[in-house]
């Protein structure tokens, strides 16, 4: 702990707001971990198994009480509803419709906060050089004013500015780059699996 201060004195407020924005990292990732492969964990297993069940002479519109049943049970909100839209007694157009719709609703969901990711992994970097260029010129304006008789340990201070928050930026910027692409490229999956099973459902109705 006596070593975080110290560090938060030597990287004045760069490395105070770098750390901010690693803690906002941090609760990012874990919420969206925790979002995409909990609460919204579009596992088809189940859902392929329901195709399997019904036979193949059988339309959606005579799907058993039990299955829809099944369906009105589970536990994944979103593709609970993309099942009962399409059990639905509506038109083609209308069902289209809403399946689009929903699609498009869930998949502007998934990339909440990805962008905010994003920025980080950009801006941290440039943060932490920004703490560099200061605690140079720190160091130079130390050397101008001492002239030859300038304390090293003054200079070496601040050299260790400037490496300090230059290794916080990035500290803080691979991690957020990394879940960044971690994460878009598992939403990305899901919707595929989630078009290639719609494509499977379509072929029943």
């Amino acid at each position: 702990m006596e070593i975080f201060f110290t560090y938060i004195d030597k990287g004045g407020i760069i490395f105070t707001l770098l750390f901010c924005l690693s803690i906002l990292t941090i609760a990012i990732i874990f919420y969206k971990f925790f979002e995409i492969f909990f609460v919204k964990n579009m596992n088809f297993s189940k859902l392929s198994n329901f195709l399997h069940e019904i036979k193949f002479n059988t339309t959606l519109n005579e799907i058993s009480s039990e299955h829809i049943k099944l369906v009105s049970k589970s536990k994944q909100r979103f593709l609970k509803e993309i099942i009962l839209v399409f059990i639905s007694k509506k038109s083609s157009d209308e069902i289209e419709n809403e399946i689009n719709f929903l699609v498009e609703v869930e998949f502007k969901k998934s990339q909440s906060l990805l962008p905010t990711l994003e920025v980080i992994s950009q801006v941290s970097p440039l943060i932490g050089l920004l703490g560099t260029v200061i605690g140079m010129i720190d160091s130079f304006n130390e050397l101008e004013l001492g002239g030859s008789l300038v304390d090293p340990s003054i200079l070496a201070g601040g050299i260790w500015t400037a490496l300090l928050t230059t290794a916080m930026g990035l500290i803080v910027a691979i991690p957020a780059l990394i879940s960044h692409y971690f994460l878009e490229k598992e939403i990305i999956n899901a919707h595929q699996n989630l078009d290639n099973f719609l494509n499977k459902l379509s072929v029943l109705k």
